[in-house]
């Protein structure tokens, strides 16, 4: 019954889940490459690369901030979504493996939130690259 109400809107639900993605990833992306954040833009953000045995650190520097910076704004575009999708699939599985599972992760601790944000976003990540941007994204205008 209901989807016969809602299986047509499945590309607003795809434009909802990359404007979502989008957000949170400039949100994230922007002291990485913004010099005057706590984090001091990009060579802050290879430093910590580095202080986390990130291999390549001078690469992956540049990589991270700006695939989740200007990744999140071709994510709200929809343009090139399997492929920012899976750039930022990649920055989560890092995250977690290098970042959430050295500090353990526990779901249930209520003081210990935002853990699960990675786990999140690698899922909505991998949503994406499977199912591509939807009908409603520049994508399927320039036959992406």
């Amino acid at each position: 019954m209901l989807d016969s109400w809602l299986g047509g809107l499945g590309d607003g639900g795809l434009l909802a889940l990359r404007l979502m993605m989008g957000v949170i990833f400039i949100a994230h992306g922007w002291p990485m490459v913004n010099p005057r954040s706590r984090l001091g833009g990009i060579p802050g953000w290879t430093q910590a690369m580095v202080r986390m045995r990130i291999p390549f650190p001078a690469f992956f520097g540049v990589a991270v901030p700006l695939s989740e910076f200007v990744g999140g704004v071709m994510m709200i575009l929809g343009l090139g979504v399997r492929v920012v999708a899976f750039l930022q699939l990649c920055i989560m599985i890092v995250a977690i493996l290098r970042a959430e599972m050295p500090r353990g992760v526990k779901f249930t601790e209520q003081d210990k939130t935002g853990r699960e944000l990675d786990f999140i976003l690698g899922a909505t990540a991998l949503a994406l690259v499977f199912t591509g941007a939807g009908g409603i994204a520049l994508d399927p205008i320039i036959g992406l």
